[in-house]
C-alpha cells in the first residue's frame, strides 16, 4: 500500500511541477480539447479567499463559452468579448485565445484552506508576525468544502508547497514534507491525494520573520495503472494458509465442542453417583446414635447387674434388659452392615455410569479433559495480543502486534497486513477469540485439578469399603463386628436363659457379669470410635458433593463456551471463505481510486460549458513581509501581453 502512495506521489510531482508559472500552460495546439480552465484564488496569509479568477484557453475560431463574471477581459488578442447573462462569444482571430473572468464573490472553492500562526505558544494575526523573532508554529488545515457542489475534491490532487528563507528560519521542522534546498530558501513540499484532507504543521525559530505566498496547487491525478499488472499472488496465496488456518481452528473448536460434552455428561454422571454414595453415608450415620445409644444402654445394664450381683441381688427384670440392650445393639450391627454395602454399592454405580458415559474411571475422565486442554491449540501470539488487550485496551494491543510483526511473527506479520489493508475489525476479532480460549483454557485447568482430586477421594472410599489380603478394612471389620456380635448376643441370650434357670449359683454368675461388664466396656468405647469415624466420613463427603455441583456447573458453563466457540469459529470461517475474492475486490478498487482517469472534466465555471478538456487550480495566499516605504512610480506604458501574463502571479 505504501509503494503506490509513493509512486502516487511521484507522478502527481511531476505532474503538478510548473504550474505554480502560468508559462507551464503549452501555447502548442491541443486537438482534442476545444477548452482548457485554470482557476486562480488568491487567499490572504490566512487563507480566507479575496478573488477567484478564471483564464479560459481556446483555439476555436467561433467561441461560444458560459460564465457568471463581474468582469471579463482579453488577454492576448484585440478581438471583442462580446458578454451578455452569463454568454461569452467572440471571434478569434488568433491560434488561440487567452481571456480572464473575475468569478462572483460567493464562489466555493472545492477546498478550505486555513493557517494559524504561533510566536512563542502566542497566536498572532498575520499582519502582526512579520519582523518579530521567537519559535514559530505555522498550522495550516486543507479540507473538503461541502458547500461547492463539484465532485473536484474526490478527484483532484493537491501539492501544496511552503517556501521559508533560511538567512531568516532554523530548524526547520515537518512531518511528512518533502523538503529540497532551492537557493537559500528550504522548499516543503506537501502531497495530497484526492478525497484526502490535511493537517500540516511546521516548527522553525525565526529572526526578522517574513515569508512568500503559500502555494497549492490542483489537478485531476492520472495515473494510468492497469491493475492487471499488479501481481497479488502472494497476499492471495497467504490469505489461502490463512482461510486452511480458520477450517483446522473450526474443526478443533468443534472436536472441542464434542469433548466439551462429553465432559459435561460425565460430570453430570459424576454427581448423581456421588449423590447415591452420600444418601447411603446419611443413612448408615443416622444409625449411628441408635448403636452407640444401645450400647451404652447395653453396658449400663452390664454394670447394673454388676452392682445387684455385687449386692448379691439379681432380679429377672435386669436380665430382660439386658437381653433387650444386647438385640439392640445386634440390629444396630446389622444396619451398619446394610449400610456400608450400600455404600459400596454406590461407588460400584458410579464407575458403571462413567464406563456408559464412555469413561472406564475418573482418571479416565480427567485425562479428557488435559486432551482438550492440548486440544485448544493456543498461540503465543495470542497469549501476548489479550495480555497487552487485558493490561493496556486498544492501544497496547497495536504496540504490541507492531512489535511482534516486526519481529518476524508470522501469525503477527498476517493480521498487521490486514490492519494495514484497512481491515481493523480483524484484529478486535482475533483478540476476542483468544480470549475465549484463554478463558476455556483456565476453567479446564481448575477441572482437571478437580476431578483429579476427587478421583482419589473416591478411589480412596472405595479401598476402604473391600477386602485386601491380610488386612482388615471398614468392611471387613463391621463384617467381622456383626460375626463376632452375633455370637455375643447368642452368650448374653444364653446367659440370660441360665441366669433365669440358675438364680441359685449367684458366685459364678457375679463372675461371669464381672467378666462379661469389664470387656463390653472395650467393646462400647470401640463403638463410639467406629460412629465418630462414620460421622467425620460422612461430613466430608458432603463436601465431596458440593464440589461435584461446582463442577457441573463449571462443565455446563465449559459446554457453553465451546457451543460459542464453535459458533464464532463457524461464522469466522463463513466470513473467511471468500477473503481472497474480496481482498481482490478492494485491492482493485484502491488501485481505480489512486489511478484516476475515469473521471469526465466538469468546467468549474459553467454547467453549460460541455466540451472541457482539463481544469487546474492554482492557489496562493498572501506573502507575509514587513512594511515598506512606498515611493511614488512613475507614470508606466501600456503593458503587453506578456507583461500581462507574468503580472498575473505577482498578484
Amino acid at each position: 500500500m505504501k509503494n503506490y502512495n509513493k509512486i502516487i506521489a511521484v507522478a502527481m510531482a511531476g505532474a503538478i511541477c510548473g504550474s505554480t508559472a502560468f508559462s507551464s500552460i503549452s501555447l502548442a495546439a491541443t486537438k482534442s480539447s476545444e477548452k482548457e480552465e485554470v482557476i486562480y484564488a488568491n487567499l490572504t496569509s490566512s487563507g480566507d479567499v479575496e478573488k477567484i479568477y478564471a483564464v479560459n484557453i481556446f483555439e476555436d475560431k467561433d467561441i461560444v463559452d458560459y460564465g457568471v463574471y463581474e468582469t471579463v477581459k482579453n488577454m492576448n488578442t484585440m478581438d471583442k468579448i462580446n458578454y451578455s447573462n452569463g454568454k461569452i462569444t467572440i471571434q478569434n482571430s488568433e491560434d488561440k485565445l487567452y481571456y480572464q473572468g473575475i468569478m462572483k464573490q460567493n464562489t466555493e472553492m472545492p477546498w478550505t484552506i486555513k493557517v494559524r500562526y504561533k510566536l512563542d505558544g502566542v497566536e498572532y494575526a498575520p499582519s502582526e508576525l512579520a519582523g518579530k523573532s521567537g519559535k514559530l508554529e505555522i498550522s495550516i488545515s486543507i479540507k473538503e468544502n461541502k458547500k461547492c457542489k463539484k465532485n473536484f475534491f474526490e478527484n483532484y490532487a493537491l501539492q501544496t508547497v511552503v517556501q521559508l528563507d533560511t538567512n531568516l528560519c532554523e530548524n526547520i521542522k515537518s512531518d511528512e514534507a518533502t523538503m529540497a534546498n532551492v537557493g537559500g530558501l528550504k522548499q516543503l513540499t506537501y502531497t495530497i491525494l484526492p478525497g484526502n484532507e490535511k493537517d500540516i504543521k511546521i516548527t522553525s525559530d525565526v529572526t526578522d520573520f517574513e515569508m512568500s505566498e503559500i502555494q497549492v496547487n490542483g489537478i485531476n491525478l492520472n495515473l494510468g495503472l492497469d491493475k492487471d499488472s499488479i501481481d497479488t499472488s502472494s497476499l492471495t496465496g497467504e490469505l489461502d494458509k490463512l482461510k486452511d488456518a480458520v477450517n483446522d481452528l473450526d474443526d478443533g473448536a468443534n472436536e472441542l465442542n464434542d469433548g466439551a460434552k462429553k465432559l459435561d455428561d460425565g460430570a453430570v454422571t459424576l454427581t448423581d453417583g456421588i449423590k447415591t454414595i452420600q444418601d447411603g453415608l446419611d443413612q448408615l450415620n443416622s444409625k449411628s446414635s441408635s448403636l452407640t445409644s444401645g450400647s451404652s444402654e447395653v453396658l449400663s445394664a452390664l454394670k447394673t447387674i454388676q452392682s445387684s450381683l455385687n449386692n448379691v441381688s439379681t432380679s429377672s427384670k435386669d436380665l430382660k434388659q439386658l437381653s433387650s440392650a444386647s438385640t439392640s445393639i445386634k440390629s444396630g450391627i446389622d444396619s451398619l452392615v446394610k449400610g456400608l454395602k450400600t455404600v459400596d454399592s454406590s461407588i460400584d454405580t458410579y464407575n458403571s455410569s462413567l464406563k456408559k458415559a464412555g469413561l472406564n474411571s475418573a482418571s479416565e475422565l480427567a485425562q479428557k479433559n488435559k486432551q482438550a486442554l492440548s486440544a485448544l491449540g493456543i498461540t503465543n501470539t495470542q497469549r501476548k495480543l489479550y495480555s497487552a488487550y487485558t493490561s493496556g485496551g486498544s492501544q497496547a494491543v497495536s504496540a504490541e502486534l507492531a512489535k511482534l510483526a516486526q519481529a518476524g511473527d508470522s501469525e503477527a506479520v498476517e493480521l498487521y497486513k490486514q490492519v494495514s489493508a484497512g481491515n481493523t475489525d480483524a484484529v478486535t476479532q482475533y483478540v476476542q477469540a483468544a480470549g475465549k480460549l484463554i478463558s476455556v483454557e483456565t476453567l479446564l485447568k481448575a477441572d482437571a485439578s478437580y476431578i483429579e482430586g476427587s478421583s482419589k477421594l473416591i478411589n480412596g472410599i472405595d479401598a476402604q469399603m473391600s477386602t485386601s489380603s491380610g488386612q482388615t478394612t471398614l468392611m471387613s471389620g463391621a463384617v467381622s463386628l456383626q460375626t463376632n456380635y452375633k455370637k455375643f448376643d447368642a452368650s448374653i441370650q444364653d446367659l440370660v436363659s441360665s441366669l433365669n434357670n440358675l438364680m441359685a449359683n449367684m458366685t459364678q454368675l457375679k463372675s461371669g457379669i464381672n467378666k462379661l461388664t469389664d470387656n463390653y466396656a472395650t467393646l462400647d468405647s470401640g463403638i463410639k470410635e467406629y460412629t465418630s469415624a462414620v460421622n467425620k466420613i460422612t461430613n466430608g463427603y458432603s463436601k465431596v458433593y458440593e464440589g461435584a455441583l461446582d463442577l457441573v456447573s463449571g462443565t455446563h458453563s465449559l459446554y457453553k463456551g465451546t457451543t460459542e466457540l464453535t459458533d464464532g469459529t463457524g461464522e469466522f470461517k463463513g466470513e473467511t471463505s471468500d477473503l481472497d475474492s474480496k481482498v481482490d475486490d478492494e485491492v482493485d478498487s484502491m488501485i481505480d481510486n489512486f489511478a484516476g482517469g475515469d473521471f469526465e472534466v466538469e468546467s468549474f465555471v459553467s454547467d453549460k460549458n460541455t466540451d472541457v478538456d482539463s481544469v487546474q487550480f492554482v492557489i496562493k495566499t498572501e506573502a507575509i513581509k514587513k512594511e515598506e516605504v512606498k515611493v511614488e512610480e512613475e507614470k508606466t506604458e501600456e503593458l503587453n501581453f506578456w507583461q500581462k501574463l507574468l503580472n498575473l502571479f505577482r498578484k
